[in-house]
């Protein structure tokens, strides 16, 4: 059970943060504008995100992820007994809440890698709670959706079976539904980036991606862009940080084919571990995670965001021929 001085803590930064929003001005969301937290929205150089919520002695676990009409913000956090848990606010009358566990979390077990729908009416996440009736045996972690209702939560259930059949983790998803994902079944000690269509309302078998972006390391962490454009995941892969991960993106051209990965650069990547990329429902901001400040005393993840046209300038950079093995698509 993760502790509960942390949410003492939590409440009391939260209620300073309501104070700092109004004194500065920001405004309930109209028109697509979303307030972040009241933080000053960063240039093209990465800045601490709200590390007034998100610089603890607990890890933060992965980015936030906004619902579109920017009134839920869900996190997850890692204790230092390594058990995790979600936490979330809510944009109530132009003010920010407290951070508390969603309603649909059972302490008990773990909870990682919260990732809304396009439309913010759909949180997916993994987790290892028990399974319902009628469904498979329960194999570690899978994904799960659980739909935000007007007054919280539903409840929640196994995303398709036929895609997340146990140790499944990051997720994210396109406008049309298509689902990338990170696991390590059938895949050894390391962990692989899938995806699965949906076609007439139902998914397909998932497959790996090409071996360009699949090697023989670990991948992890995938985001895909809504349009599906490009793909940004975490990885060891040779030429990163020694012994960390770094963050890659890929580009899709329009016949389907993705682009080498290149590291995201000096901007996002700074050698000592990069993970949890996600871009803000608006399309104006990247958040992810960095281990560039940790010490003795202060061991867990801190989160970063930065203007998205850091995107943009990486598109240009030229990149050199694709092998015919990256054009491999290997079924599970």
């Amino acid at each position: 059970m993760m502790g509960k001085q942390y949410f003492r803590n939590m409440v009391n930064t939260a209620s300073c943060l309501v104070l700092a929003t109004f004194l500065c001005g920001f405004a309930p969301e109209k028109g697509g504008f979303i307030d972040y937290l009241g933080q000053k929205p960063p240039g093209k150089d990465a800045e601490l995100f709200a590390p007034h919520l998100m610089r603890s002695s607990f890890n933060v676990h992965s980015a936030p992820t906004f619902s579109s009409d920017g009134s839920v913000v869900v996190w997850a956090i890692m204790d230092s007994k390594y058990r995790t848990s979600l936490v979330e606010m809510r944009k109530v009358n132009g003010s920010w809440s407290s951070p508390v566990m969603p309603s649909f979390v059972d302490s008990a077990v773990d909870y990682v890698y919260p990732s809304f729908s396009v439309d913010g009416k759909t949180l997916f996440f993994s987790s290892r709670r028990k399974m319902p009736a009628g469904y498979p045996t329960n194999n570690g972690n899978r994904i799960w959706q659980v739909e935000r209702t007007r007054d919280g939560w539903g409840n929640p259930v196994p995303f398709d079976t036929t895609v997340s059949r146990g140790q499944d983790y990051a997720n994210s998803i396109t406008s049309d539904g298509t689902i990338y994902f990170s696991s390590a079944l059938g895949g050894g000690a390391n962990w692989n980036i899938r995806k699965a269509v949906k076609v007439k309302g139902r998914y397909t078998e998932p497959v790996l991606l090409p071996y360009s972006i699949n090697g023989v390391g670990y991948e992890d962490g995938p985001y895909i862009a809504p349009d599906e454009s490009f793909l940004i995941f975490e990885s060891q892969r040779p030429g990163g940080a020694s012994d960390n991960t770094s963050l890659y993106i890929s580009f899709q051209s329009a016949n389907g084919r993705w682009s080498l990965p290149v590291s995201m650069g000096a901007k996002i990547n700074s050698g000592k571990g990069e993970r949890f990329a996600r871009l803000s429902p608006d399309g104006k901001y990247l958040f992810f995670g960095s281990y560039r400040n940790q010490s003795p005393e202060r061991r867990g993840a801190d989160m970063y965001w930065i203007d998205a046209t850091v995107i943009d300038e990486l598109k240009k950079i030229p990149r050199p021929k694709r092998p015919l093995s990256s054009l491999l698509v290997m079924k599970l």
